[in-house]
């Protein structure tokens, strides 16, 4: 079964260590159906705690649902996390290279692929020299995010966010 890992990159100025502010983050999705091709025409909300049965088979899903149009089963599942490779990986700040795609979270998908992700919610993140938690981060149009460090006197932002989805 196709696996697709979520990956994010952004211009991160003084702050490094991006991550759903929750986790059991909702990944809000666009995904299209694997038979007809179909792409879903609003937002799906995949969560990690939810776990429901497939109708055919012993296992079960983060996400389950029928296409609007073939009415064909699909899922989506979460990979079970371990200590090396938890939940959501944070996405650190590269001063090196610049912004890097880097894996946030790895899904696996039958019957369905995503299209796109949507950063809706709150995020965290960490002052680069102070290390102050930002536990309030909301992109605005999905792109950026801007405020400033009391404690090291600096802007912080986080400037143009993008993901992608990259089979796993």
């Amino acid at each position: 079964m196709p696996k697709f890992a979520l990956q994010l990159q952004a211009q991160f100025t003084n702050v490094t260590s991006l991550l759903p502010g929750d986790g059991d983050y909702t990944l809000m999705v666009k995904t299209k159906c694997t038979s007809c091709h179909e792409v879903h025409p609003k937002l799906i909300g995949i969560t990690p705690s939810d776990e429901k049965e497939l109708q055919k088979g012993r296992d079960t899903a983060n996400l389950v649902m029928k296409c609007n149009f073939c009415k064909k089963e699909a899922s989506a599942k979460f990979d079970e996390p371990t200590s090396k490779a938890p939940l959501y990986r944070p996405i650190e700040a590269n001063e090196d290279s610049g912004a890097e795609f880097q894996t946030l979270c790895v899904l696996e998908f039958r019957g369905l692929e995503p299209v796109e992700f949507v950063p809706q919610g709150t995020w965290t993140c960490k002052g680069l020299s102070s290390g102050t938690v930002f536990d309030a981060v909301e992109f605005d149009d999905g792109k950026e995010w801007m405020d400033y460090d009391e404690k090291a006197g600096d802007e912080v932002s986080i400037m143009e966010l993008e993901s992608r989805w990259q089979r796993a």
